[in-house]
């Protein structure tokens, strides 16, 4: 029995060792030497929509992976994680919050580089890139909130462990391959935690980090990405 459990407890090591390289190699990048390599023969427009289909692949894949690690069928990770999960109210208004909040921090940002962007202005390019955006995140939650923080919880790690290493890890990629700038890293971590929180204050359902990430982008984009591509310059 002992040595069942021990097997076990290895492979979700394992999984999460293989899990947060692929999130380092696959995602970090697009945080720093990616922008600037599309940017130097494609428009900002067309390097802000490869970077976010790269977002995609790049989350595609390492979900691939762990249903290929797990043995879990798609639909079997998306309940494992909280996908549709019931939750409270508290978190989900919360959620709201958080994510009008973060969309007036990147107006903020963007206005201060560009203080000649319109904001209101709705177009194609806003639309696609809020669908591309908003999709990215959701696969971003599922791994680095659900599926990590479950799989942790499965070596009986404390919740309040959990959330820091997620919103650690969360901060690493972020910041890992754009210079590592400290206060990217402090600024990465505290949202982290907030989307952490969320997930277990909402009794491990994804709802409230959705709504609060979601609608972040919802509204900010693709003036949140060109902050990427902004940062990445300097």
């Amino acid at each position: 029995m002992s040595s069942a459990i021990l097997f076990d407890k290895n492979s979700i090591w394992r999984r999460l060792g293989i899990v947060t390289v692929l999130l380092i190699l696959l995602i970090g990048p697009n945080f720093g030497p990616i922008p600037l390599t599309l940017l130097q023969s494609l428009s900002l427009e067309g390097a802000i929509i490869g970077m976010l289909v790269w977002f995609l692949v790049g989350f595609s894949i390492i979900i691939a992976a762990i249903l290929r690690l797990s043995g879990m069928s798609l639909r079997e990770l998306l309940s494992y994680v909280g996908v549709g999960a019931p939750s409270r109210l508290g978190p989900n208004i919360v959620g709201v919050i958080v994510g009008l909040l973060m969309a007036a921090s990147f107006y903020g940002n963007i206005l201060q580089f560009a203080p000649e962007t319109n904001l209101a202005q709705i177009n194609g390019f806003r639309i696609l890139t809020v669908l591309l955006a908003g999709t990215g995140v959701v696969l971003e939650d599922i791994i680095t909130r659900g599926w990590l923080m479950n799989q942790l919880r499965e070596l009986q790690i404390p919740n309040w462990v959990q959330a820091v290493a997620s919103a650690l890890l969360f901060a690493l990629y972020h910041t890992v391959f754009a210079g590592f700038n400290i206060a990217a890293f402090i600024a990465s971590i505290v949202l982290g935690l907030i989307l952490s929180g969320l997930f277990l204050w909402g009794k491990r359902s994804l709802t409230p980090v959705i709504i609060a990430h979601s609608l972040a982008v919802i509204l900010a984009e693709p003036f949140a990405s060109m902050m990427i591509f902004l940062t990445a310059n300097l």
